[in-house]
């Protein structure tokens, strides 16, 4: 159902939005902008470990392969199709409206609203509302370093796609072993590492946009 719940609101973006078309499109994103997004979201899930009273790390052959089988079913599941609503789209548009740096604030607080169905799954599947709590925050942060990426990525959804999905991929793999999906510390250590990465990549592109040297999206380079 979630995918389905994503999937045709991104059906309806691409059919009636040129915004969200180009998006997708673009795949000239700077490659370091690419190795950045994709090193966050492998890594800023295992950030929890700090935060955990458990010695062990999870990191096993079996936890390898799981990351990775997750990382390459997630890339044509619901962050694909997530990222072409939240950024590809409503970002998008929502800067023709409010500058760039506002709009991305402004869609990190709807991206965050856009998760209140998963968290009250998980709020009757018992996982407690001080740790949902957190997590809020974590999606609020997850928002900005989405948009920020968007962003450096001169507006190609790409970037995003592989961030969203190696953060599934690497939350699935942590959350899943010795029950820290029940450690308040563990969601903590993850908020504060999504706080300070988000606070970097946000000044950043706050600087890089009020410059006027950051290029925008060169068409010419997008799919036929």
């Amino acid at each position: 159902m979630a995918i389905v719940a994503a999937l045709l609101p991104a059906i309806f973006c691409l059919v009636f939005f040129v915004r969200a078309r180009e998006s997708l499109k673009q795949v000239n994103a700077p490659w370091d902008v690419y190795l950045i997004a994709i090193g966050l979201g492998f890594a800023i899930p295992f950030m929890s470990y700090f935060g955990s009273h458990y010695a062990s790390f999870p990191w096993s052959y079996a936890s390898r392969i799981t990351l990775g089988r997750v990382f390459v079913l997630n890339l044509l599941l619901s962050p694909l199709w997530e990222e072409i609503i939240w950024r590809g789209c409503f970002l998008s548009e929502l800067t023709t409206f409010i500058s760039r740096p506002k709009a991305i604030a402004v869609s990190s607080v709807a991206w965050t609203f856009w998760h209140g169905g998963y968290l009250t799954f998980l709020y009757s599947r018992g996982i407690p509302g001080k740790l949902l709590f957190v997590l809020s925050l974590t999606y609020f942060c997850a928002g900005i370093i989405l948009g920020s990426v968007f962003e450096m990525g001169r507006e190609s959804l790409w970037p995003c796609v592989l961030m969203h999905a190696a953060f599934n991929a690497s939350t699935a793999v942590y959350y899943t072993s010795y029950d820290r999906a029940l450690e308040l510390g563990s969601y903590v250590a993850e908020f504060v590492a999504a706080l300070v990465v988000a606070g970097l990549l946000y000044r950043f592109t706050i600087v890089r946009l009020r410059s006027g040297r950051w290029p925008r999206p060169d068409t010419s380079a997008a799919w036929p």
